[in-house]
C-alpha cells in the first residue's frame, strides 16, 4: 500500500479533506508542514579574561594553609621540613603576601596529604581536634592546688576563650585586671563554686550558670570539701 501525503503550500487555501481530520492524523500517515525560512544568529565567543582579585587568592590560599597546618599541629618548621619549602615562604603564604608557584603548591599539598586544589576551594569543614589534658595534670588535684585549661584552639574566635576550671578544697584561683570589660560565663560541672562580685558572694552549684560582667581580677574559691569543675567562657566586650 502506498502512503498518501498531504501537502499543503502556505500560501493556497486548501478545501476540507478526508486527510486532514484528526482520526487519520492519529493513524500515522504523515503529513508535510510548510517551509518556513528559519532565522539563526550566532553569537560570537565572548573576548577578554573574567577578572581575578589576587587579594582573595593571596588570602583564600594562605587561609587555608595555615588552618591545614594547625590541624596537623606542625608548626612552620615541621612544616618547612616535609615540604622542602623554606619556612620563611611557607609564612608569607600564610601572611597572604605571596602567590606560591604550582610546584611550591604541589610540594605543600604532596606533604599534608592533600591535592593542589584543596587550597583553592573556598570553604572546609572546619578541622575536628581532640584536646587532651597534660600528662602530668592528675585526675584528682592536690588540697590547695588550681588549674586552668584553655579548651579551645589557639586563635579559633578573637576576644573569646573557652576553659576548664578545676578547684581542689581549699585552693582559689586569680586572673589579673584586664584592660578591656569582659563577660564571664560559668557552668559548674562538680563541686560548689565561690565567686564574690563586689560585695556579694555567689556559690554556685552543679549544673547551675553565672554570668557576669567584669574589668576586674577575676577570683574563684573552693570552700568545700569536694573538688570543683566549672566551664568557663570569657568575652571581650567592645568598648565606646
Amino acid at each position: 500500500m502506498t502512503d498518501i501525503i498531504y501537502r499543503q503550500d502556505a500560501t493556497e487555501s486548501q478545501p476540507s479533506t478526508p486527510w486532514r481530520d484528526a482520526s487519520f492524523l492519529r493513524m500515522g500517515a504523515p503529513v508535510a508542514s510548510p517551509r518556513r525560512e528559519v532565522s539563526t544568529r550566532v553569537m560570537p565567543p565572548p573576548t577578554g579574561k573574567p577578572g581575578v582579585d589576587e587579594g582573595v587568592v593571596l588570602s583564600l590560599v594562605g587561609g587555608n594553609l595555615k588552618r591545614l597546618r594547625k590541624q596537623h599541629r606542625l608548626s612552620l618548621e615541621d612544616l618547612a621540613g616535609r615540604s622542602g619549602v623554606s619556612r620563611a615562604m611557607l609564612g608569607q603564604i600564610e601572611q597572604g603576601k605571596s602567590i606560591p608557584s604550582i610546584k611550591t603548591l604541589w610540594q605543600v599539598a604532596q606533604a599534608l596529604s592533600v591535592s593542589v586544589s584543596w587550597f583553592l576551594e573556598a570553604s572546609h569543614e572546619a578541622p575536628v581536634l581532640l584536646m587532651q589534658p597534660p600528662a602530668d595534670s592528675p585526675f584528682t588535684l592536690p588540697t590547695g592546688e588550681a588549674e586552668l585549661r584553655s579548651l579551645q584552639h589557639l586563635g579559633d574566635v578573637a576576644g573569646e576563650a573557652f576553659h576548664e576550671l578545676r578547684l581542689a578544697p581549699a585552693s582559689s584561683l586569680r586572673l589579673p585586671i584586664s584592660q578591656v570589660p569582659r563577660r564571664i560565663n560559668v557552668t559548674v560541672a562538680t563541686g560548689v563554686l565561690d565567686v564574690m562580685l563586689g560585695e556579694v558572694r555567689h556559690l554556685v552549684r552543679p549544673r547551675e550558670a553565672l554570668q557576669y560582667e567584669a574589668a576586674h581580677e577575676l577570683v574563684w574559691r573552693n570552700h568545700g570539701q569536694v573538688q570543683v569543675q566549672a566551664f568557663v567562657l570569657i568575652r571581650t566586650l567592645p568598648v565606646g
